[in-house]
């Protein structure tokens, strides 16, 4: 349920961004905001609009402010991504608790016992080769899950990134200002 609702949440924000993208875009051009100004700047400008505009006030002229945003927001990617990787382990841990888990007492409970550990084996099994297959060549879904770790990892460098270079920014200006 988490899953879909953030890709719901996701797929909403790409049409509102888009619609508002091609209504502003073509007819009046606009000058660019502080946010995009100072984003221009660093190693990743389209990460950095995208995460800080949702962070900083539209009219801000704050330097400080967009780096406290561009903290934030390598935080709170940092924190997401951590989450989704550990869930993804927590969820094969999981299967391998259900085996050691098994009881094999009594000849009638064997039988049933026997199939479910058929079926739990042959599940991991699969999963194993899949995911072997997967990183090799990216077509299972060990393979999406290690290219969306990938992603998240990379989304975590890039807006850490745009937050060093905006700090860095911020700290030369602060200290030409007052050493200066």
């Amino acid at each position: 349920m988490g899953k879909i609702s953030i890709s719901l949440l996701l797929l909403i924000l790409s049409i509102v961004v888009a619609v508002e993208s091609t209504s502003t875009g073509r007819l009046h051009p606009r000058l660019p905001t502080f946010v995009e100004t100072q984003c221009r700047k660093t190693r990743y400008p389209e990460p950095c609009v995208t995460f800080l505009s949702n962070y900083v006030n539209p009219t801000s002229q704050d330097p400080q402010e967009i780096v406290h945003a561009a903290l934030k927001v390598s935080l709170v990617r940092a924190i997401h991504t951590k989450t989704y990787i550990k869930n993804v382990l927590k969820e094969h841990n999981k299967k391998m608790k259900e085996l050691q888990n098994l009881n094999l007492d009594g000849q009638e409970e064997f039988v049933w016992h026997q199939s479910n550990v058929q079926t739990w084996l042959s599940t991991v099994l699969t999963d194993a080769y899949t995911c072997l297959n997967g990183l090799n060549s990216g077509h299972s879904n060990c393979g999406k899950v290690k290219a969306t770790i990938k992603a998240k990892v990379l989304n975590v460098a890039q807006v850490t990134s745009n937050a060093l270079a905006l700090f860095n920014g911020f700290a030369s200006r602060y200290n030409s200002s007052h050493h200066g």
